[in-house]
């Protein structure tokens, strides 16, 4: 008997919809590939500055987990700050006034859509009022978007000198044989060696390099806390990522399963712990 796929694919739908709550309990440590709880990977990533929980941006696992290691290490008793991706630095006086409790949520909202504008808000709420319950920092990372997407199209020499003003000092986007060679091998890019594909990786690599900047300029002035960064996977893994940037500050990577990143695939040059999902499409 044939059974039509018109009929199977809507009830596998509904059989996923309304299953529990996929929560990740467990990750590889993939130094010894040992498989170890969520409570003893926090444990083993506490003793460093920087701490990057990357994410696939709309899975609200991973903020979960992120959460959770906010969580967990200030019962650690570690003063904390929150490096996000999602915001430019544009909005660090607002995120400033919503760490102090100034802001109404609704004013809030509007900050975060004007910077992150296509993943909804309530996937990171929790995080967002656990930062200010707690008056933790969160610190703006990501370069002006204005200027990634002249690069992605144009290139670094397209940059004019007040386009530069708006970058940290020191920071460029000059991509070298070897992360050429990286992103080739890492994700499915079409045309890999026309001038378009070098300018997708020049706006890469400066969204990198403006972030870890900027987590380096704010662990010079607060060395007592340490940054708690959430980025996605692609930016929080240290070869190719924003941990490579970081020049000589110590950092943990806690990353989920991305596009050329599984547990069959991983490398200890990509990240400490790789987490377990029960239902990874990767």
């Amino acid at each position: 008997m044939r059974i039509s796929l018109s009929l199977i694919i809507p009830t596998m739908l509904i059989i996923f919809t309304f299953l529990p709550g996929c929560s990740i309990t467990s990750a590889i440590r993939v130094e010894d590939r040992t498989t170890v709880d969520i409570r003893t990977m926090i444990d083993e990533v506490s003793n460093v500055p920087v701490v990057f929980v990357g994410e696939r941006h709309d899975e609200a696992d991973h903020h979960k987990v992120q959460l959770e290691v906010l969580k967990g290490l200030k019962a650690k008793g570690k003063h904390l700050a929150i490096g996000m991706e999602m915001f430019e630095d544009f909005s660090q006086a607002a995120l400033d006034a919503w760490s102090a409790g100034k802001v109404p949520t609704h004013a809030f909202v509007k900050v975060y859509q004007s910077n992150w504008r296509n993943v909804p808000y309530w996937l990171y709420e929790d995080i967002f009022d656990y930062a200010r319950d707690n008056h933790i920092p969160i610190i703006a990372l990501n370069a002006p978007r204005q200027i990634v997407t002249k690069v992605s199209q144009q290139g670094l020499s397209s940059l004019t000198d007040s386009d530069k003003r708006m970058l940290p000092p020191a920071v460029d986007s000059e991509v070298s044989d070897a992360f050429l060679d990286f992103m080739r091998s890492s994700y499915a890019v079409h045309n890999k060696n026309d001038n378009h594909f070098r300018h997708i990786c020049e706006a890469q690599i400066l969204r990198n390099r403006v972030m870890a900047s900027r987590i380096r300029d704010y662990n010079q002035l607060h060395p007592e806390r340490v940054i708690v960064v959430l980025a996605g996977g692609a930016h929080a893994r240290q070869r190719g990522g924003i941990p490579a940037e970081l020049g000589s500050l110590p950092f943990k990577i806690i990353i989920p399963p991305v596009p050329g990143l599984n547990a069959e695939s991983i490398r200890k040059q990509d990240t400490d712990f790789l987490l377990e999902e029960p239902f990874s499409l990767f």
